[in-house]
């Protein structure tokens, strides 16, 4: 497909956690646009109710009148022009809600539309209450729908995604850009790399770690990332008095958190699914953990179990489970031997089945049958 003509239509510009969509504008040939707070459909987003008071009504005729009559046409005019401007084939929508906020305009300039689901736009109570509409409509008119994970496919498929049009396509990491860790000589250390949210359950990790310290009392954990848990994560460490043994490093960029991997022993994410049913779909950070050479400790969650094999590149837990989170971080800091074999094992998986360039070849092997759809 000559350049160009893939319009990548992205949400905001990346974020220092969305290395996947990083590879995605780096790795096509395509423009970018950045369509952020993208166009509203009005009834879905500025529902009727009102309660009865009459503010709330006047702020809701307000701020409909904003976007029908000056925001949204405005948006629109600017995206019709980039489409143009590029002589778009096909676009890819990055998120769900994305994809709904370039519908309308696909439909009219007759452009075949892919959508790219992550994570919380597929599960997300919230997001599927005001976009569950929206979301069928768009499904009919994509040419194609990505999952990241075979749960996420199977979610799209339950909110009304064709089987026909889903495609699974995971995430890839490039192996080669990852030293191998030398787990036979690292200390007992592991390593957490995420946002302190609440799918993540960064205080689950936090109160599992506490249980091996009273077995290993030299142990440490170090945790990179930030988000809105993170004081809270800070008062429980201080609360539970060790301080001395948790680092929070706050955000670092990929070759740091590279170098942390390799004094590493263990890399570990307690992800769950809160009161919210936000859900991952792959995270990156387990894969680039895998490329590492890091056996994975995680919970049997969303993609996760797609990426770590039980008892061979790691081990998996139910949700909540800490003292299980425990014991198995427990296991691989006692035993570098066993830690270095299943790190090993996680690198040629890994290496074997997410690889970036082969997720990559599938992506535009989708846009070129979708753009002669």
């Amino acid at each position: 497909m000559p350049e160009g003509n893939i319009c990548v239509v992205l949400p905001s510009p990346v974020a220092y956690t969305e290395t996947f969509l990083r590879t995605h504008v780096e790795r096509l040939p395509a423009a970018v646009a950045y369509l952020q707070t993208f166009p509203i459909e009005i009834a879905d987003v500025f529902p009727a109710q009102t309660n009865g008071l009459k503010a709330d009504a006047l702020k809701r005729r307000l701020r409909i009148s904003w976007h029908r009559g000056l925001a949204n046409p405005l948006k629109e005019i600017s995206l019709r022009r980039f489409f143009k401007a590029h002589r778009t084939r096909v676009v890819l929508a990055e998120y769900g809600l994305t994809g709904t906020g370039t519908l309308k305009l696909c439909e009219q300039l007759k452009i075949p539309l892919v959508v790219h689901f992550h994570g919380y736009d597929a599960y997300s109570n919230e997001v599927l209450s005001v976009y569950g509409d929206r979301y069928r409509r768009m499904f009919r008119y994509a040419a194609a729908v990505i999952g990241v994970s075979r749960h996420m496919v199977g979610q799209l498929l339950s909110l009304g995604a064709p089987r026909d049009k889903l495609f699974y396509n995971p995430y890839g990491v490039d192996v080669a850009k990852f030293k191998q860790a030398a787990l036979d000589d690292a200390p007992p250390q592991v390593i957490a790399v995420g946002r302190f949210v609440e799918k993540k359950a960064p205080y689950l990790t936090i109160l599992a770690f506490k249980k091996v310290l009273k077995r290993i009392p030299e142990a440490r954990l170090v945790m990179v990332g930030t988000g809105a848990l993170q004081d809270v994560c800070r008062q429980m460490i201080k609360a539970l008095h060790i301080e001395h043994a948790v680092d929070l490093r706050g955000v670092a960029d990929h070759d740091r958190v590279a170098a942390l991997m390799q004094h590493s022993r263990v890399f570990v994410q307690h992800s769950l699914v809160p009161g919210s049913a936000d859900a991952e779909g792959v995270p990156n950070t387990i894969l680039e953990a895998g490329a590492s050479g890091l056996p994975v400790v995680s919970t049997r969650h969303g993609g996760i179990v797609d990426v770590v094999v039980h008892g061979k590149t790691g081990f998996l837990v139910e949700e909540g489970d800490i003292d299980g989170m425990a014991d198995y971080m427990h296991k691989l800091l006692i035993d570098p031997n066993l830690a270095a074999e299943m790190g090993n094992r996680a690198r040629r998986y890994i290496a074997q089945h997410y690889n970036v360039d082969a997720s990559i070849r599938n992506l535009k092997l989708i846009l070129e049958a979708s753009s002669r759809s």
